[in-house]
């Protein structure tokens, strides 16, 4: 026992006197352990054996971060009462633990003690997957720790069992035909709980073909994966599993109050699918989604999606210069009260799904700003549909599904300014939406043979950091969800090349946030355009620009971005080495 503390008391050392110490934690928790359904490897047998026999094994990938050191690692399939660990007496079966560079690390069976610091992927091996694995089930990752405390994780597994292989009917193969990815929906009917019901956001579909000569169809689950996230969906009632809404061809839903579904198949029949995809995980390039349908004969049919057809819908916005009108909501503060003078109107047109949080009206002839930010001094802008939709202190917070019109109302002192102007509006999610009443605003990008590397600029187009609704980016260098809100800020970045890293610190500190892969203390800076992480999975970037882009920046809060004032500054970094800079003062 000596001696294992020693190895610990080591470890805490590393961390404290290194410059990663903010980062880490004296506990431990577990990311993320999930199945890994694609790898085909025989390193194990049955009970302590450690010779292959013959039979495939199931793998799991576990990832854990902050400060800790382990002694055991067991994993138990809750549907069958079957428990694997690396303490073979404790257990049915040997789990075999791999590192990151593919060692094993119990190689006499027990698990000696690991330190971790900040965090570690492994590797899980056990015995005969199809015999471990043969239902669907829920499996339990427990750690222990060196100080006798247990810390776990969760994950679903599809059964392994058999699938019945596809009869026919008259020439074709019976079962599934097509199963298609189509992107985001102009549909609003499922959420995140096991009914139907609009959320407020767009449904991600899917289009489903399905060929029987008379089958009756009792449930539907489509599961998703990346290297770093998984999802689920399906028409269970009770498992706390969000919801799969199943449309026929006629637009009738076929899931019932609960839910679940039952509806008959006769020949070749057509169905779109809906989910809400509230991680983003359908947006990942990498995603592997499959489909498995449940019959009430007791069959089951299974198959990979493909790309479909895109659903045509687009997040817009345009807008249009009224002139100056008969109202007076507000005037040059930030408030909403008269003035005595005639405000001015900018009808705007959004079709986006999700919230509102803010608008900002920028005059491209003087400068002048106007929004909905409370607190900056900015003159208010006021959004008005029928009734006025700023609360007491100027902020907004309108759902949006679909089409919206609004008008905008801003006090302009200058007579002889009449734009053009910029309008941003900034959704939920952190998302930027951008259009002008003139010809060439400034938020357009340069005409890309007109940009070169004398233009090379990086910009803030935010006022100041804001918490979204978006998990992307955790308290280290792993680009995965950590179940905190992420903060965001948008940035502008002009020239011609490629963009290498990007670091942003606190000021005159090294402390922050970076998208280098080495672990230097610094936690990860998520990367985003539109809906998509830039990020590889190891963190790093490299973004091709060519004009003007505006990105999103995603990080966890060390404390800094939450203050009422604070400095920022921004570095990227091209391929050729030049180094673009920035400073972001609120």
């Amino acid at each position: 026992m000596h001696r294992l503390l020693k190895t610990f008391m080591a470890a805490l050392f590393l961390i404290v006197f290194s410059g990663a110490a903010f980062a880490a934690s004296l506990g431990l928790d577990v990311d993320s352990i999930y199945f890994n359904a694609d790898e085909k490897t025989d390193i194990v047998g049955a009970g302590t054996s450690r010779i292959a026999d013959g039979k495939l094994d199931a793998s799991f990938t576990l990832a854990v971060s902050g400060a800790q050191a382990i002694t055991e690692i067991s994993l138990r399939n809750e549907t069958t009462g079957k428990m694997w660990s690396t303490s073979p007496s404790n257990s049915a079966g040997l789990l075999t633990v791999k590192n990151s560079g593919g060692n094993i690390l119990n190689t006499s069976g027990r698990l000696p003690v690991t330190p971790v610091l900040i965090g570690a992927d492994f590797k899980l091996y056990i015995n005969d997957a199809e015999g471990s694995i043969p239902n669907d089930s829920d499996f339990t990752v427990i750690v222990r720790l060196i100080d006798n405390q247990e810390v776990t994780g969760k994950t679903s597994v599809k059964g392994l069992g058999k699938v019945t292989p596809a009869a026919s009917v008259g020439n074709s193969a019976e079962g599934i035909s097509a199963f298609e990815i189509n992107g985001t929906s102009q549909h609003d009917y499922a959420g995140t709980t096991e009914k139907v019901g609009a959320d407020g956001r767009n449904d991600q579909q899917f289009t489903l073909s399905l060929n029987f000569r008379d089958a009756a169809v009792r449930a539907v689950k489509i599961s998703a994966r990346t290297n770093s996230q998984n999802a689920q969906w399906d028409t269970v009632a009770g498992n706390n599993i969000p919801i799969v809404t199943v449309i026929d061809g006629s637009n009738n839903i076929m899931n019932r109050t609960d839910g679940t579904v039952a509806f008959y198949v006769r020949g070749s029949q057509k169905y779109t699918l809906l989910t809400q995809d509230k991680d983003g995980i359908m947006g990942d390039r990498s995603v592997n989604a499959r489909i498995t349908i449940s019959l009430a004969d007791g069959r089951i049919f299974e198959r990979d999606a493909v790309m479909g057809n895109a659903t045509g819908f687009k997040e817009t916005l345009s807008v249009e210069y009224k002139g100056t009108g008969s109202y007076d909501f507000t005037g040059q503060n930030e408030k909403m009260e008269s003035n005595l003078n005639p405000d001015r109107s900018i009808r705007a047109v959004i079709n986006a799904s999700g919230t509102i949080t803010g608008v900002r009206v920028r005059s491209a002839s003087s400068g002048k700003v106007w929004d909905t930010i409370a607190g900056n001094s900015n003159p208010l802008v006021v959004l008005v549909s029928g009734p006025k939709l700023n609360h007491s202190d100027g902020t907004i917070s309108i759902p949006v599904n679909g089409e919206k019109a609004l008008d905008l109302w801003f006090d302009e002192e200058d007579n002889r300014n009449i734009g053009p102007y910029q309008v941003i509006f900034v959704m939920s999610s952190g998302q930027v939406l951008e259009a002008s009443t003139g010809n060439a605003p400034a938020a357009q990008s340069a005409p890309a043979a007109n940009v070169t590397k004398a233009d090379r600029s990086v910009i803030f187009a935010s006022a100041r950091p804001a918490l979204v609704n978006l998990d992307h980016v955790g308290k280290n260098k792993k680009r995965t969800a950590n179940g905190y809100k992420d903060t965001a800020l948008n940035i502008k970045i002009t020239g011609k090349g490629n963009i290498k890293s990007l670091i942003l610190t606190e000021d005159n500190s090294a402390n922050g946030w970076d998208t280098l892969p080495e672990n230097n203390g610094r936690w990860l800076l998520g990367v985003r355009e539109g809906n998509r992480i830039l990020n590889h999975n190891n963190g790093d970037v490299r973004i091709p620009v060519n004009g003007t882009k505006t990105y999103q920046l995603l990080m966890q809060d060390n404390g800094t971005l939450r203050k009422r004032n604070g400095v920022l500054h921004i570095s990227i970094t091209w391929t050729d080495g030049q180094v673009s800079e920035s400073y972001l003062k609120w």
